[in-house]
């Protein structure tokens, strides 16, 4: 006896309207593959998914060096201004101990020849543009100041307020600093205790100071900066407490010792 044909063979064998579908099934049509899901809104998702992540980490990274260090990126752009003002403070300098019509008769005693060279460099000066070098031995501070204090001007570095005097002249020189952001120079100025050196190197003279004392005030406070009889000062400032600008820090120091540069005669 010959054998019927199988389930599986009979219902290939029956009539698509057979199906419940009215169709054969699609896996089981000739010629037809299955068509691959489509992936690209997946990638697309899971790509702004990583992106989004990476910025929330750098974010993070950033605040986190902020505040154990400093504002990484304006303290790399501060970097860079700082190696352009040391350049700009070398050739100062060289110009300042050249014979220059502007600056003869040059006065004849060394204070004199100082403050002679003071005043022609607050004179010439503009801001943003270098004025001279501050060094703190306890802070390990090694810095280049310029003339001015606007924003510009504390973006490249320190800055002397211009209607002070610069050292060497009699009365108060006053100099900000930021100390969070674009290089933090004045970071840890409240370390700074009294006889605390404070060193600044102008392109007529060195200038030695011994800090006096510190304390904090209000931003609109500036009578630290007005000059005093017969006294030569330094005078600090910056922004209190770290991250916020509610505050000033002032570190006020007195004159102990200068030391005139070699000028050509």
């Amino acid at each position: 006896m010959t054998p019927g044909p199988s389930p599986q063979e009979a219902d290939d064998r029956r009539p698509a309207a057979h199906h419940p579908t009215g169709r054969r099934p699609a896996a089981q049509l000739p010629g037809k593959d299955a068509r691959p899901p489509r992936r690209r809104p997946d990638r697309l998702r899971r790509a702004l998914l990583i992106a989004v992540a990476l910025g929330g980490l750098a974010l993070i990274a950033d605040g986190v060096l902020t505040i154990v260090w400093q504002e990484p990126v304006t303290a790399w752009r501060a970097a860079k201004a700082q190696d352009e003002l040391r350049d700009d403070l070398a050739e100062l300098s060289r110009a300042l101990t050249r014979t220059s019509p502007r600056l003869t008769p040059m006065p004849q005693t060394p204070q004199a020849r100082i403050r002679h060279m003071a005043s022609e460099l607050r004179r010439t000066r503009r801001p943003g543009q270098a004025l001279g070098r501050l060094e703190i031995p306890l802070l390990g501070l090694d810095t280049v100041f310029v003339s001015g204090v606007g924003d510009d001007d504390l973006k490249k570095g320190p800055g002397h307020y211009p209607t002070t005097a610069l050292p060497g002249q009699y009365g108060t020189a006053g100099i900000a600093g930021h100390r969070t952001t674009y290089g933090a120079p004045f970071r840890h100025i409240d370390r700074l205790r009294p006889g605390s050196r404070i060193i600044v190197h102008m392109p007529y003279g060195t200038f030695t100071y011994r800090v006096t004392h510190k304390r904090i005030t209000t931003p609109e406070d500036t009578s630290s900066l007005q000059p005093r009889a017969g006294q030569q000062r330094l005078v600090l400032t910056a922004c209190h407490p770290l991250y916020s600008a509610a505050e000033r820090i002032v570190v006020s120091a007195r004159l102990v010792s200068s030391r005139p540069a070699t000028v050509a005669a």
